[in-house]
């Protein structure tokens, strides 16, 4: 199931774009409009990569993201193109259906991202429904083991903290019942460091 999913992933930032822009044409084929058939693949590619989305297409591909660089060169060269030779509404709408078929690629990322962490949350703190709330209060009290607000929270304070639990806790120091403390440890400190931003 993860190899289809990662090929629908592909499938879809190889074929979103063309199809949505396709569509703007709006091309006939003996009087039978080709946008139902565009739009039938485009919604079932979505329902699919929805439905079977996988952490392991959340690994950098370096192909994809050339093919996503190219595709935003593109789409100006494009708008430019409609501009100069069709119209400027054209061209607009264009540029509307670019940044929907963007918007769509960013929330399928998105929901493959709350997929994963949700999955390696309950491994780490047993399953329920949690929020994304619940799940940095964990998180921080994993690490601090302490009631801290998040908003107070800055890297510095994590990676300290962090020497002094891996200190406490490491395989060769601790002798207590929790095995898996250690690496408990070390995932609360990777998800707080990439969740809290760094300050500019």
């Amino acid at each position: 199931m993860d190899s289809l999913a990662n090929k629908l992933h592909s499938t879809f930032i190889l074929s979103s774009f063309s199809f949505l822009y396709l569509s703007l044409l709006d091309i006939h084929i003996q009087e039978y409009s080709l946008n139902t058939l565009l739009y039938v693949l485009l919604f079932l590619q979505f329902v699919l990569i929805i439905r079977y989305f996988n952490p392991e297409m959340l690994k950098v591909k370096e192909k994809q993201a050339k093919i996503i660089r190219m595709i935003k060169k593109v789409s100006l060269l494009l708008f430019i193109a409609n501009w100069l030779f069709v119209s400027f509404l054209f061209s607009l709408s264009f540029i509307f259906i670019f940044f929907i078929n963007y918007g769509l690629y960013v929330f399928i990322i998105n929901q493959i991202n709350r997929q994963k962490e949700q999955e390696e949350f309950k491994k780490q703190f047993g399953e329920g429904n949690y929020s994304s709330k619940d799940i940095v209060k964990k998180h921080i009290m994993n690490l601090f083991e302490a009631t801290i607000d998040e908003k107070q929270l800055t890297r510095n304070e994590i990676k300290k903290q962090y020497r002094l639990m891996a200190k406490k806790y490491h395989p060769d120091v601790y002798d207590g019942n929790e095995d898996d403390k250690f690496a408990s440890i070390n995932l609360s400190y990777n998800f707080l460091l990439d969740y809290i931003k760094p300050s500019t």
